[in-house]
């Protein structure tokens, strides 16, 4: 029963239109507008049908303007009492013939709908000729059609991915607490699979037809990091997965975003220094990273007349991209002469080398979470300077983290770090609340879309703050902390990215 409520659920290409002759992959290019359309004045339009209908195919919501999806599910079969949902901002819209490649062009040329209705004119009209029709109408047919990797009727694959220079502690607490969040999330949905089966016969219970169990494996690379695309696209060949979740490393995380987008997987909220070092529409990230907040080490630096600094690490390859950024920003790291410190190291090690410091020293603590403990002892130090941070500190972590040492204490976790608890299970829960809100697919772009409008609204365990991002945006917390250290006290003020 479960396989036929699968197959219905997700309904391949050849289920609602025919093959065309069209390019498909030249299509793409005119939906994602690095193939520009004529518009009908004659000149090319700005930005191509990605803009408004997104990535997905699944439309959007934006200033009292409805976006309808043009995804194949919606486009090549009537709207119906189910697929009219997205079309709540228009009662006219709620149900429609199918469209065909005729159909689509008249629409695309004139604006008249296949019922008779002349859309507004934030409906863009085209000059299309022929072969751009054939084209775009080849495309649209796969936009979001059939099933993803990774995803089949009764199971989510997904995979948390480490790198070689991760702390093997903080590596063991991630996997430590992404296990035991699957076996609680399987755990407590003994009743949906029967629930998502009853789902089938009913439009009112569209919540349980998405029920899945998941399944987590561990990809643990090796070797240097040119070796890790292939390492990478063997595991996706052999065992597919559909999305990336969490996942820690240091000082490089740009091959992972790379295959990420090769694969259109998404690549939710991963534990790094470094954060979005390629940027993309897959890989959703906490913070901008270690070199952004160099930017704002180097802004504070020379507010204080400082350009010459000693830089403390033990990490080579952290430090050597510190480094690059600071001298970018106007900042020499220097071994003699130098007037101040930028330090990259750990708690327990950044305590011991402040005392007895004269010089002025800038912490930047990447994702080390600085808790009342680590603050107090740094405050003993009575050392000066300032610290940089992503993340909430002191009292404010501490309240953060309270339902996370719970959760923990609950299965005899206690001993791992919170922090990188907490910032596990965010990602975990993200994923989670994003397939819970797919009505109508589980394509990865369409998840992505909808998290673009409610990431704010997952629940928040993470240390950083204010979690949100809009459409396009894959960077969830948009600045850091900067504390003042003058006398064992600490003032602290919020500074966006720069």
């Amino acid at each position: 029963m479960r396989q036929r409520v699968a197959a219905a659920a997700l309904v391949l290409l050849g289920a609602w239109a025919p093959a065309l002759a069209g390019d498909a992959e030249r299509g793409r290019a005119l939906y994602e507008g690095r193939t520009p359309l004529p518009g009908v004045e004659g000149a090319p339009l700005a930005a191509g049908c990605v803009a408004c209908h997104r990535p997905s195919g699944m439309g959007n919501f934006e200033g009292g303007v409805a976006v309808p999806p043009i995804a194949a599910p919606m486009l090549f079969r009537p709207l119906d009492r189910d697929t009219g949902r997205f079309f709540k901002a228009s009662a006219a819209w709620r149900v429609r013939p199918a469209y065909d490649q005729a159909a689509l062009g008249t629409l695309l040329r004139s604006g008249r709908t296949p019922d008779g209705q002349v859309l507004p004119a934030t409906m863009p009209r085209y000059a299309l000729g022929e072969r751009d029709l054939d084209d775009l109408t080849a495309y649209l047919q796969t936009l979001s059609a059939g099933a993803p990797a990774g995803l089949d009727d009764e199971t989510v694959h997904i995979a948390t991915i480490s790198t070689p220079d991760a702390d093997p502690a903080r590596r063991d607490a991630m996997l430590a607490t992404l296990q035991q969040f699957v076996l609680q999330k399987n755990g407590q949905s003994r009743h949906d699979a029967q629930r998502s089966v009853q789902a089938q016969r009913t439009r009112e219970m569209v919540m349980y037809r998405k029920f899945r169990v998941w399944q987590l494996e561990h990809w643990a690379l090796q070797g240097d990091a040119s070796t890790w695309a292939a390492q990478l696209d063997g595991w996706q060949a052999r065992r597919p997965v559909y999305a990336i979740v969490a996942g820690i490393g240091a000082a490089q995380w740009a091959p992972v975003d790379a295959f990420c987008e090769r694969h259109r997987l998404p690549c939710l909220l991963p534990l790094v220094d470094v954060g979005a070092e390629a940027p993309n529409f897959y890989s959703l990230h906490y913070h901008a990273g270690i070199d952004a907040d160099a930017r704002l080490a180097a802004q504070t630096l020379r507010s204080h007349g400082l350009h010459r600094v000693a830089l403390w690490s033990e990490a080579p390859a952290l430090a050597a991209r510190v480094r690059d950024s600071l001298r970018h920003e106007g900042i020499a790291v220097v071994e003699e002469r130098a007037a101040a410190v930028v330090s990259l190291l750990p708690p327990a090690a950044q305590v011991q080398r402040l005392r007895g410091e004269t010089r002025p020293v800038l912490w930047l603590a990447g994702t080390h979470a600085l808790g009342t403990h680590e603050l107090e002892a740094v405050a003993a130090t009575r050392a000066r300077g300032w610290i940089v941070t992503p993340m909430r500190t002191g009292d404010a972590l501490e309240r953060q983290l309270q339902r996370t040492r719970l959760w923990l204490r609950g299965r005899s976790l206690e001993a791992l770090p919170a922090d990188v608890a907490a910032s596990t299970l965010q990602a975990a829960t993200v994923l989670g609340e994003g397939l819970a809100h797919a009505d109508f697919g589980f394509t990865p772009e369409y998840v992505l879309e909808l998290l673009e409008h409610g990431l704010e609204n997952v629940i928040p365990w993470s240390p950083y703050p204010r979690l949100a991002i809009g459409p396009g945006q894959r960077i969830a917390s948009k600045g850091s902390w900067v504390g003042t250290a003058e006398r064992g006290s600490l003032q602290w003020r919020w500074a966006a990215t720069p």
